[in-house]
């Protein structure tokens, strides 16, 4: 393959593929020519990026093709990195996808990723309704013993609240509403946790 693709909107604005060689920058050369004098010679400015890859070093992608997009891994020497290239349409895309299927002679495979903040506002809450069942047994416990409960510190409406709870349900009823509403909460963590759970293709 031998190709040279310009896309203004991309990540890397300029990409060159050659043979076993892919070059690219975040910066726009226009053409091919000025392109790869830049590249070799390192001509640039403090803020361009130059990327020189092998396919040897290449580690892994992702193809993206509702965005039209390749997620590159690749590694120099110790040192792990990535990059994105956005194509301007279907053929060149495809293009370049082919290129790196067939260089490459990765397979195809699965791994399950989980967003830690889809899940974890409702695990918290499902800790603080377990912990607030526990307090109003115990309240109501002591009152059905007979012992005076004490409201003092701070959070007063809150545990003025969980009395009156007590005082009403007693200690059976407590555990049984208690656990009802930590059922619930945990149903709704592992909803959340479930819908948060992606699988991911890869190449590698």
């Amino acid at each position: 393959m031998h190709k040279f693709i310009v896309n203004q909107e991309a990540l890397m604005k300029n990409v060159f593929i050659k043979d076993d060689t892919i070059l690219a920058s975040d910066e726009n050369y226009e053409n091919e020519e000025t392109f790869l004098d830049k590249v070799n010679t390192q001509k640039k400015s403090f803020l361009d990026t130059h990327i020189h890859i092998k396919i040897k070093e290449i580690t892994k992608f992702i193809l993206e093709e509702k965005e039209l997009a390749i997620q590159l891994f690749f590694k120099k020497g110790n040192k792990n990195s990535k990059t994105y290239f956005q194509f301007n349409d279907i053929s060149e895309y495809t293009a370049v996808k082919e290129y790196f299927l067939y260089t490459t002679n990765f397979s195809l495979k699965k791994e399950s990723s989980n967003s830690f903040s889809s899940w974890i506002k409702q695990a918290l809450y499902t800790i603080i309704a377990f912990i607030m069942t526990i307090i109003t047994f115990n309240m109501a416990r002591s009152i059905e013993s007979g012992d005076t409960v004490s409201i003092s510190g701070g959070k007063r409406g809150l545990k003025r609240l969980m009395l009156l709870l007590a005082e009403s349900l007693g200690t059976t009823n407590t555990i049984v509403v208690g656990s009802l509403v930590v059922m619930a909460f945990l149903y709704w963590t592992y909803t959340s946790y479930k819908k948060g759970k992606k699988e991911i293709e890869f190449y590698s």
